[in-house]
This record gives C-alpha cells, structure tokens and sequence, in this order.
C-alpha cells in the first residue's frame, strides 16, 4: 500500500508541463510499477448530453461539463462520485468513489451533476517517474477531501486544497531557475 495513493496531487506553480498546470489529480494507485491518477479539477469543452446521446441516455442540456482526467486515453471515462449506492464502484476514501462502467454512468447522469465529475483520460507515471517529480518540487500531496472535489468551486480548487495543507497560494514562487 502506497503513502500516496489513494490521495492528492497538486501541481506546483513551476510545473511546466501544460497538461498540469494548477492541477489537482486524484491518485488512484501508485506501486513499484508506476502511478495512476484523474485530475479533477479542469473542465473540458465537452457537454455530458453530447456524451449521453453517444450512449443512448438522455439527460437535460444543462447538465454541464466533462472535465479533462489527463492526457493518457482521453476517449475513456472515470467516474467520480459520492453515490455509495452506484453499482461497479470502488471506495477510494469517505464519500469518494471511482467507476468506470456505463450502468455507472447512466444512474450519475440521471442525477444531480454536483454528485460526480466525468473525466475523460488519466493521468499516468513509469515505474520511479511521480517520485522523481516530487522529489524536484514538482507536486504537494493531501489527503481526499470530498469537499474539495465536489463542493468547491472548481476554479478554487488548486487555491483551496493548498491553503488546506496550511500553505497561501501566493508564496509559493511562480517560475523557477530556467529561461
């Protein structure tokens, strides 16, 4: 069992990788064999009834947004959610769950859209890679919250979960030592 994972990461203001910046990825899994995580906290352009109709389900139009998971396999959906009674779902922590099936998807959608996030893609590291980067500086780590996830404004999210660790955003230096 990792220290990391399940838990969260965030991205530091230097993370110069633009799939990541001012991220904040739900670490689904990390081993010897590398890491996998579901940022939550990027919405796409994507609407969930065009996702919906590409199912055969229907749900209203204001329904709102998918949001990008990462940059690996962005065609393929993660649920998170804090419905315990969903079916093929996995307990990541407290009022946090992780599914990926389509019956998932059909009950979430019928629902209330502040009760989970569709994210399309996963973010994921080789064996060593996400210890490196927070070895360098590159990522905080936190406990889940779903009060983070699912009850703070997405756009304060980062803000939000960093002040949780006792850090003001605002100290952390924005650049770093290249040009």
């Amino acid at each position: 069992m990792s220290d990391l994972a399940p838990g969260i990461l965030i991205a530091v203001p230097q993370m110069d990788d633009p799939n990541f910046a001012r991220s904040v990825v739900l670490l689904v899994e990390h081993n010897e064999s590398g890491a996998m995580g579901i940022t939550f906290n990027r919405p796409s352009d994507v609407q969930l009834h065009e996702i919906a109709k590409e199912h055969g389900m229907d749900v209203h139009q204001g329904a709102g947004y998918a949001f990008i998971g990462g940059p690996v396999q962005r065609e393929r959906g993660f649920l998170v959610h804090r419905r315990p009674e969903v079916g093929d779902s996995v307990e990541l922590e407290e009022d946090v769950f992780l599914s990926v099936s389509t019956d998932a998807l059909r009950t979430l959608l019928a629902g209330e859209p502040e009760s989970y996030r569709l994210c399309l893609g996963y973010a994921g590291w080789g064996p060593g890679q996400l210890e490196r980067e927070i070895g360098a500086g590159g990522w905080l780590n936190s406990g889940i919250s779903s009060k983070r996830i699912f009850d703070t404004p997405v756009e304060k999210i980062w803000e939000a979960v960093i002040r949780d660790l006792g850090i003001e955003p605002a100290f952390l230096v924005q650049g770093g030592g290249k040009q």
